[in-house]
């Protein structure tokens, strides 16, 4: 269901007895042969609950260069009194103990720490290891920027001062407490699945099988916030059913009255925030229903989103309406906000797919937003941009959805190839315009499904 992560009552007695020592180390760089530490931070937790922490900063015995200064705030002064590696040493391995190792990004830290152990003749580390890092990339999908800072700013954890040893193990730790737990939320089947939760616990989707009870289905749904899409398949992966949703009580009475009736084998809904981009990947689906329920759908669709408007008689046809929904200048390009913050997605209008989408951050993307919009625009020109094929009476919904949503300046930007081009400051300046009055509200990934 869509949620904060929440507190735990019934812990698995496995994650119980788990034992974690979340670490990270500043370094003068990133050569094993040639660099040294200058901070360890490191974090212990049991039973869910952080229980100590230990910090130390480190004499090098070499220059710390500037850079590396400048980012972690740690000056020559700050560890010219400090103790050396071999000192405390000892005293790092007794905290580590075997407890599972966790770091944010362990591909760095554990194999520049075992090459500290190395070079003083100690056994390098046999702790299995957790990166956190990792976990975000298989736990959150289209997530385009998985550094520590952003990662606490969503899951609104302190972190005061990045790139210092303890506040970064600190900030390691508590998003790691909030992986394990929403693992228990989505009833984690095996501890191994922690470290490879591939395909298993994604925050954007959820599966139910057959011998799900119907009512646990239900009342899910009821507490569904944001928008997705849900998908009936029977035997053999036969797409039975789908709606794309935005959550309305009459979405979801109607849904239940499917999960009663239809013999299905799995149920997935997906988030996708944007209502637009479920209509998107609904587009493929629709094909695939049979005729009755593809009437079906697309009259509660009507009836749902376009409640002013009739459907047109000839929006369940093969052969679609006769006259297009759409002017030509109504517009070439679609904005709006992805499901993760601080994303947006862009579509030509002219080719409602996936595959011709674009997502990204802005304005860090700003140059990659404008290349992207400059490609399309000259395929459009030249009559090379891939048309994708969506049943009329399913196109005849979604430009007429589009139309209403420009008339009403609904959380849609369109806009016409030519903006960009002409005037790129105006073009700019109008997409910040939007972005402003139309924050992203959905809470992802702290509510999830």
């Amino acid at each position: 269901m869509s949620k904060e992560a929440p507190l735990v009552v019934d812990v698995p007695e496995e994650i119980k007895k788990m034992s974690f020592c979340v670490f990270d180390l500043e370094t003068t760089g990133g050569n094993h042969k040639n660099d040294k530490i200058i901070e360890i931070g490191m974090v212990k937790i049991e039973n869910l609950e952080i229980i100590k922490e230990a910090d130390y900063l480190i004499q090098p015995e070499i220059q710390i260069p500037d850079f590396i200064q400048k980012l972690t705030s740690i000056t020559p002064e700050d560890v010219e009194d400090a103790p050396k590696i071999e000192e405390v040493i000892d005293e790092i391995l007794e905290f580590m103990g075997d407890s599972i190792l966790v770091a944010h990004n362990t591909s760095f830290d554990v194999p520049f720490f075992n090459s500290v152990l190395r070079r003083l003749g100690k056994p390098e580390l046999e702790n299995r290891s957790l990166c956190t890092n990792l976990m975000t990339k298989y736990l959150i999908p289209n997530l385009m920027n998985s550094n520590l800072n952003y990662m606490s700013k969503i899951f609104e954890i302190s972190h005061r001062k990045a790139h210092r040893a303890l506040d970064d193990a600190s900030a390691t730790a508590e998003l790691l407490l909030n992986y394990l737990k929403i693992f228990i939320d989505k009833k984690i089947q095996k501890i191994n699945h922690l470290y490879y939760p591939r395909n298993r616990y994604e925050l954007d989707r959820i599966h139910f099988k057959r011998d799900e009870d119907n009512e646990t289905i239900k009342k899910k749904l009821t507490t569904m916030r944001t928008p997705g899409l849900i998908t009936f398949k029977g035997e053999n992966g036969v797409i039975l059913f789908a709606l794309p949703l935005r959550n309305s009580t009459k979405e979801k009475e109607y849904i239940a009255t499917q999960i009663d009736s239809i013999d299905w084998e799995m149920i997935t809904i997906r988030l996708y925030g944007p209502f637009l981009e479920s209509l998107v990947h609904f587009s493929n689906l629709f094909n695939k229903l049979e005729s009755n329920i593809r009437t079906e759908v697309l009259k509660f669709l009507w009836e749902e989103h376009l409640p002013s408007l009739k459907m047109p008689l000839k929006a369940t046809d093969e052969d679609g309406p006769t006259e297009p929904i759409l002017e030509r200048k109504f517009g070439d390009f679609v904005i709006t906000n992805h499901l993760v913050p601080e994303q947006m997605i862009i579509f030509p209008i002219s080719s409602l797919h996936q595959k011709s989408c674009l997502i990204f951050r802005y304005p860090s993307h700003k140059k990659k937003l404008l290349q992207y919009i400059n490609s399309k625009s000259s395929r459009m020109s030249n009559n090379k941009l891939k048309k994708i094929h969506i049943h009329p009476g399913l196109k005849t919904f979604i430009d007429t959805y589009l139309k209403n949503s420009k008339e009403n300046k609904s959380d849609l930007f369109i806009f016409n190839k030519s903006i960009p081009q002409k005037n790129t400051d105006e073009f700019i300046k109008s997409l910040e315009d939007f972005l402003s009055n139309n924050p992203n509200t959905y809470n992802y990934p702290k509510e999830y499904i």
